[in-house]
């Protein structure tokens, strides 16, 4: 079977995952189509009787917008020949003329014979094709009913779940986590030195976590706020009038206006979204270095080259400068295209840096880079000892979330097309973030060390995780009242219920307030105006909640069923209104009553999950009896030793123990940590 191994990145993708990929989907949807007996020639028959019906609806339309177009032509005339007949009855009183008398009753005439057929004739045909409107989408509604009934067991075979499988069957060296759990964020953060989000200005509000070839890599997305300055502009319309004289000495008044236009500068959030995927390798440990995109998959040939030259000159001027002033270890590698292409000339560890970036990891990086097969040259990359983060451009706009309510249609084809078309670009994604590492031979040599997980964790669940199951809710629930923007979440870890997690969620916004302020324009006129220019200032504001977060596990479609419940859904309202579920963790706002250790083993119960004391105590009790069996097995060893050893010793005369002495018995009395010694 063919690997990466055998090909580059790139050319893996091409010429092996994209067919690969597609073949799979292709089978697994024909599979959920077999399996739920969904038949496509009578769909594909449905889909054509709703286009047919919909096509007539979409002409009765046409036919009643434009009966309702003659209406109201038909409405204009009569008001202009009421007001005509009007004008004309004013003239024929005031003037008297035959001729005003009989435009006037021509007017009149028109209107009467335009209010009858209004009511008549128009009035009957509107409704006429009112109705046959009614009918014709009636009729196709129906139609698309019987399509989507036709539909509904194949949509209820669709899972959150499907993209991650097709993943993990295309590529086996990828694998997908239900969850970031504790133990990969210890993993992460103690071996790699990846930390908790604790930037007040930014929340996470979507993880994805796994590993590539066993190690392992997080997907974040965050809503950040930064403040930046913003300009608002305001105006002033001023007015005077100056005078001049003539050559016949004449007076004349000349009168001016001028716009006065000022600006405002004052600090305002701007909010967005930041996607970033981490990597951790243990190889190049001692290596820091970062790049940008040169999009140089955008330039041709020649511009290509150009830009080398260029670069390979501010390249050599540096290395020179580092090697005289002995201020950096800057060197060249002997490859002016990858110099120039990748950059990482800030990295702080030649020789790591070598063995990382060899003639083949420079091949590879280059075709990704020069390469608009895929997405070219549009990540950023960062790397902090054994930590790696890809920022790409393309991974700003990708959907995360593998929510199947998008390929729910009527029409089977349309639900195919969808399905394969989001899961190929969802993998295209994937793969070209994890690119750029794969494409470096020693990140694939070097598999991860054991490593020794802790037997017992503050925490169930981490802050990556916590942040993401709180920005689920709508911002409204933890928000200020008086909240005029976005807002971001923090979550702060409390305690421990059991194996649900209280945490305290803070909600920082701004409050919006508008403001004028006047800058001093000189004018025309030679005096100064206050030109008043609207802006807004924006007042800090935070609220701190409470939230109950809890591991669960499961599917999307195994929450949807529990939740249904009588059980659950009285459960919950003793704390909320509300719940939230994703990636298997459920959170539960406290906005009344009292959630604890008690209220989780209740929550297991409903839940159909285990609880945290029976758990415990069964594994407790589990350690007890393995220790207990350890030290009867080394007790039975040590006995068939010392009777071995007696075996085999000569007899010996036993002699008579020597009693103690005055000054033994005294110090022993003086020192009782002898006595606890012998």
């Amino acid at each position: 079977m063919q690997s990466l191994d055998d090909f580059e990145p790139l050319e893996y993708y091409t010429k092996v995952l994209k067919g690969a990929f597609q073949k799979n989907a292709e089978e697994y949807f024909d599979a959920l189509v077999k399996k739920s007996g969904v038949s496509p020639e009578e769909n594909a028959k449905t889909v054509a009787r709703y286009n047919a019906a919909a096509a007539k609806a979409d002409a009765a339309e046409k036919k009643l917008s434009t009966g309702k177009a003659v209406r109201v032509c038909v409405i204009l005339l009569l008001v202009a020949a009421l007001i005509a007949g009007a004008v004309f009855l004013y003239l024929s009183v005031t003037q008297g003329t035959w001729l005003h008398i009989l435009i006037m009753v021509l007017c009149i005439g028109l209107a009467i014979v335009l209010i009858v057929l209004l009511c008549t004739k128009i009035k009957r045909m509107i409704e006429t094709r009112q109705k046959k409107y009614e009918a014709a989408v009636s009729k196709a509604n129906a139609v698309k009913a019987e399509a989507y009934d036709q539909m509904r067991p194949l949509h209820e075979l669709f899972t959150f779940n499907m993209t991650r499988e097709l993943i993990e069957k295309t590529e086996p060296d990828i694998r997908i986590d239900d969850y970031f759990d504790v133990k990969t964020f210890d993993l992460m953060s103690r071996k790699y030195g990846l930390h908790d989000n604790a930037d007040e200005s930014s929340s996470t509000v979507c993880v994805l976590s796994g590993t590539v070839e066993g190690n392992p890599f997080l997907y974040e997305r965050d809503l950040v706020c930064r403040i930046s300055d913003t300009t608002y502009t305001g105006s002033l319309v001023i007015h005077w009038t100056t005078y001049s004289y003539d050559s016949k000495g004449n007076r004349h008044a000349v009168h001016h206006t001028q716009t006065l236009t000022a600006t405002y500068t004052a600090p305002a959030p701007v909010y967005g979204y930041n996607t970033r995927m981490f990597y951790g390798n243990e190889a190049a440990p001692d290596l820091n270095f970062s790049r940008q995109p040169t999009h140089a998959h955008e330039l041709s040939e020649g511009q290509v080259e150009r830009k080398v030259r260029r670069g390979k000159k501010k390249l050599e001027k540096r290395a020179r400068k580092a090697l005289t002033s002995g201020t950096g270890s800057f060197t060249e590698m002997g490859n002016a295209e990858f110099d120039v292409l990748f950059g990482a000339t800030d990295r702080d560890n030649e020789v790591q840096f070598r063995l990382m970036f060899t003639p083949l990891a420079q091949k590879n990086m280059l075709s990704l880079i020069r390469s608009d097969e895929a997405y070219g040259d549009d990540f950023a990359f960062m790397k902090r000892g054994m930590l790696n983060c890809i920022r790409s451009e393309h991974a700003q706009s990708w959907q995360i979330e593998t929510d199947p309510s998008r390929y729910k249609s009527f029409d089977l084809a349309a639900a195919r097309a969808e399905f394969l078309a989001f899961n190929a670009e969802y993998f295209r994604s994937v793969y070209f973030d994890l690119a750029p590492v794969l494409s470096i031979p020693l990140y694939k040599m070097q598999k991860p060390r054991e490593f020794i997980y802790k037997d017992v964790y503050q925490r169930n669940c981490t802050s990556y995780e916590t942040e993401a199951a709180a920005n689920r809710f709508s911002p409204s629930l933890f928000a200020h009242q008086d909240t005029k923007t976005q807002t971001i979440l923090k979550t702060q870890f409390v305690q421990k219920d059991g194996l649900a997690d209280r945490v305290r969620v803070n909600a920082y916004s701004y409050d919006a307030i508008p403001r004028v302020a006047y800058i001093p324009v000189l004018g025309g006129d030679g005096y100064t105006h206050n030109v008043p220019v609207p802006w807004t200032e924006y007042i800090p504001l935070s609220r701190t909640s409470v939230m109950e977060v809890r591991p669960v596990g499961g599917t999307r479609e195994d929450y949807e069923r529990r939740r249904a419940s009588e059980a659950f859904g009285n459960f919950t309202k003793r704390y909320s209104d509300t719940v939230a579920f994703g990636n298997g963790i459920l959170a539960i706002p406290i906005l009344q009553g009292m959630f604890d250790a008690g209220s989780d083993m209740e929550l297991s119960s409903v839940y159909g999950v285990s609880a945290a004391g029976k758990g415990d105590v069964a594994e407790a009790l589990a350690k007890v009896d393995k220790a207990l069996a350890e030290a009867e097995e080394a007790e039975r060893e040590a006995a068939a030793a010392d009777a071995a050893e007696q075996e085999a010793a000569p007899e010996e005369t036993a002699q008579p123990a020597e009693e103690p002495s005055a000054e033994t018995e005294q110090a022993a009395a003086e020192d009782p940590s002898s006595e606890e010694q012998s």
